[in-house]
């Protein structure tokens, strides 16, 4: 039932940020606070996911920018998750969403649609990257 409700949490946090182009708190801290609640009472190592995937977003976001606050936010939480499949899924799940994102970056860019490349929102690309996880790891 949980995995439901956090791929719905993903759903519509993708939705908003396709439409706004932004990760509201309001969408993302509720969900990484039970999140990380949910892990304490399970196993508190998952948490550990959580803070990597978004202490990675926080130094890139400063060092290099593209991600924006509502993306770490959201790392935080499904950080959490995939960290219950695994080490090497929350590898897998950075890398995948930081491709994914370069990739539809680069086509919308040649195809004209946007100007440039950090105009694409990054949620989608974290949600994609993280079922791929759940079905290579999980």
């Amino acid at each position: 039932m949980g995995i439901f409700i956090v791929g719905l949490w993903c759903v519509i946090l993708s939705i908003y940020d396709i439409r706004q182009r932004r990760l509201p708190d309001f969408l993302t801290l509720p969900g990484a606070a039970v999140i990380t609640l949910w892990a304490l009472v399970v196993d508190p190592t998952w948490i550990l996911g959580g803070l990597l995937w978004a202490g990675i977003y926080f130094v890139t976001a400063v060092l290099v920018g593209g991600i924006g606050g509502g993306d770490i936010k959201f790392a935080l939480g499904l950080g959490t998750v995939v960290m219950s499949w695994g080490i090497s899924a929350v590898f897998f799940t950075i890398v995948g969403a930081s491709l994914i994102s370069a990739l539809v970056s680069a086509i919308l860019v040649i195809m004209g649609k946007i100007k440039r490349p950090g105009s694409v929102p990054h949620g989608p690309s974290m949600v994609v990257a993280s079922a791929c996880a759940l079905v290579i790891c999980g």
